[in-house]
């Protein structure tokens, strides 16, 4: 299995947008430092929930601090970014980070982050097809058109070249059925995300879809084995000594993070949602209603001490998880918890499960 830290950059109360970043920055360096395979970014806008707005610079800064891990987007937005414009700056990223560079890509799902950006929610699944289209052509074609519903491209040539060829790898933050059949059927890994809910029962659900996904694409069994091993899921983690403090030392940060997820995935007024959305909106708004403790602890995260915390990694591991990202700063942890979590973490969890 192969081990990074996962950066959302939360503005969690107490903490101004400066110290956010400051901290985050520094635990990339950590990431490093201790061992960890990689560091993975996100993209946010218009709330608390992530400062995370610019992937691409924050990929850039990553780069310039570290010498040895990938650095992965989980995911690039791509309905809010022109795809001519996000080609040329990732090529960039690529070459400044002599080639350690991860894609991912993904459609949105933040009703506030579409309506900042002036762009219908429920476009986001064609401007996302064009997008990747025209992204693939500027990586890997000298000169190209493209006449599109969103994009139209005249003769036009994209420079630099990415140092990985034919560019670098891409994933696809799959939240859907069919965003995992449709990453299966291009031949992509996925990313997915445990945020709420039993975790090993969605994990098996989407490795069931994938699998059967990538079968009915024609892929052989060996070849499915390799594109499992590249599967990549987010999970908070927090390690402490014992069971006991790390659930008492996370459970207000993680608290705080779950009421900032409800407002980050749900409109205020959901009446002024596209009516295609709002049966949607209305069935996540009643799911997110409560939170139990004990069924988060029990089910989702994986807080606990090293031997807990490595029982929670041996249960991705048996369902086929090749991707750990381990989401350790949640909700304005402290900076010194975060870093002894990560140190015993990278001690006393990942040797385990070291190849």
């Amino acid at each position: 299995m192969r081990f990074g830290t996962f950066f959302f950059f939360q503005a969690a109360p107490g903490l101004s947008h400066a110290e956010v970043v400051h901290r985050e920055l520094e635990q990339m360096e950590w990431t490093e430092e201790l061992g960890f395979d990689q560091i993975w970014l996100t993209e946010h806008h218009f709330i608390d929930y992530g400062l995370a707005v610019d992937p691409g610079t924050l990929a850039s800064a990553a780069a310039s601090r570290t010498r040895r891990v990938r650095i992965g987007l989980a995911a690039a937005i791509l309905p809010f970014h022109h795809p001519l414009r996000l080609a040329e700056q990732l090529a960039l990223i690529d070459i400044i980070s002599r080639g350690r560079l991860d894609v991912g890509v993904g459609r949105g799902n933040r009703p506030a982050e579409f309506r900042g950006y002036n762009v219908p929610q429920q476009e986001n699944r064609d401007r996302f097809e064009e997008a990747v289209d025209i992204m693939v052509r500027a990586w890997t074609g000298e000169r190209f058109s493209y006449e599109g519903r969103f994009f139209t491209i005249r003769d036009t040539r994209v420079m630099p070249r990415p140092i990985q060829q034919p560019h670098p790898p891409l994933f696809q933050v799959c939240g859907s059925k069919e965003s995992i059949e449709g990453t299966a059927a291009r031949g992509w890994p996925m990313l997915n995300s445990v945020l709420r809910g039993n975790a090993e029962q969605q994990m098996a659900t989407n490795r069931d879809i994938y699998v059967a996904a990538l079968r009915k694409a024609g892929r052989q069994e060996p070849e499915v084995a390799a594109m499992l091993r590249r599967w990549g899921v987010s999970r908070q983690i927090y390690v402490a000594p014992t069971d006991a403090q790390a659930q008492a030392e996370a459970k207000d940060a993680e608290l705080w993070y779950q009421e900032s997820f409800r407002r980050f995935v749900i409109p205020d007024r959901i009446e002024e949602a596209h009516p295609s959305l709002q049966p949607h909106f209305r069935a996540l708004a009643e799911r997110l209603a409560h939170v139990n403790w004990d069924d988060l602890v029990r089910e989702t995260v994986a807080f606990g001490s090293p031997d807990t915390v490595a029982r929670r990694i041996e249960a991705m591991q048996a369902l086929g998880v090749g991707h750990v990202l381990c989401w350790m700063n949640f909700g304005g942890l402290p900076q010194d918890k975060i870093r002894r979590s990560m140190e015993l973490f990278a001690r006393e969890v990942m040797p385990s499960f070291r190849e």
